[in-house]
């Protein structure tokens, strides 16, 4: 049975959408398209609507089918698009402290290595990429989507708050979609290390073609357990990984007091936009404490 799509997670970039994708990948009630970014209405758009819904392809019925791409955040053309193909789209956005998401987002960046020499020190990449303070200014973007989207088709997540009560924002999230709250994912209390990077390539590489391999021949089930099995975890983590904040210098005290100032408008217009006097990030308490 083909479906529509009818709800998309958006977002913001290195802000729990992992966490979202998994955490709803698993629910009986939800199929989600195979992996992150399909990136249809940002990048892919020109491919029409068959392309984007083959994704989907046959499945049983569910209440609802959805996608994870980081992308349509920031892209101006992207809540049109979206409007256009599904007015009644559910739209789940995540967030997280701007400045720590910048941080995090250089992480990433030196991770597929677009950065390297002197541009590793954290400063030198936020002027070589003016991506890490945009995609930070979450009220600029989030005001394109207010403008076609009611309020209430948005849900509006925090990162430090699904690290703190995991549980409740998951239940938030089966709630908005309109799905059982009586599931619990196996994800549910992952913590995802965004800043890991492998040693090996040719070990990775090794380790998914196995997985590949064994979807191939219909072990799919085996090789997901596998993956989720603690111990493999943790012989990855301790062979073939390493932890980029213990390599890259952390952002120095003066960048990060620069940002809150440039960031605070932002901020403060974001807390209007949700609603709320309280945003549990440490650059917010920064700012209320400074303006007092």
């Amino acid at each position: 049975m083909e479906m529509k799509i009818n709800f998309i997670g958006i977002g913001a970039q290195k802000c729990a959408s992992t966490w979202v994708h998994r955490v709803l990948s698993d629910h009986p009630e939800v199929a989600v398209l195979p992996g992150k970014e399909i990136d249809f209405f940002s990048y892919y758009y020109n491919f029409g609507y068959e392309w984007y819904e083959r994704h989907v392809g046959e499945i049983d019925p569910v209440k609802m089918v959805g996608e994870v791409s980081p992308s349509y955040f920031y892209d101006t053309d992207t809540p049109e698009r979206v409007f256009l193909y599904n007015p009644n789209m559910r739209i789940v956005l995540s967030l997280r402290d701007p400045i720590e998401r910048a941080y995090s987002n250089h992480l990433h960046e030196v991770r597929l290595g677009h950065v390297t020499g002197q541009n590793l020190e954290f400063e030198n990449g936020l002027m070589n990429n003016p991506m890490y303070l945009l995609q930070s200014s979450y009220a600029q973007q989030l005001a394109r989507w207010l403008t076609v989207f009611p309020r209430n088709q948005i849900l509006v997540i925090f990162q430090e708050d699904i690290r703190d009560d995991p549980l409740g924002q998951a239940l938030n999230l089966y709630h908005f979609l309109g799905i059982s709250e009586d599931y619990q994912s196996w994800f549910l209390k992952k913590k995802i290390n965004e800043s890991l990077v492998i040693k090996n390539t040719k070990i990775d590489y090794f380790l998914k073609r196995l997985g590949k391999l064994g979807r191939s021949i219909g072990a799919s089930e085996i090789v997901e357990t596998t993956k989720k099995n603690d111990l493999v975890c943790r012989l990855r983590r301790k062979y073939n990984q390493i932890d980029l904040r213990q390599v890259i210098p952390p952002m120095r005290d003066d960048t990060k007091i620069h940002l809150q100032n440039v960031l605070a408008d932002d901020m403060r217009e974001l807390s209007l936009q949700l609603g709320r006097e309280d945003l549990p990030w440490p650059s917010w308490k920064a700012l209320h404490n400074k303006a007092k």
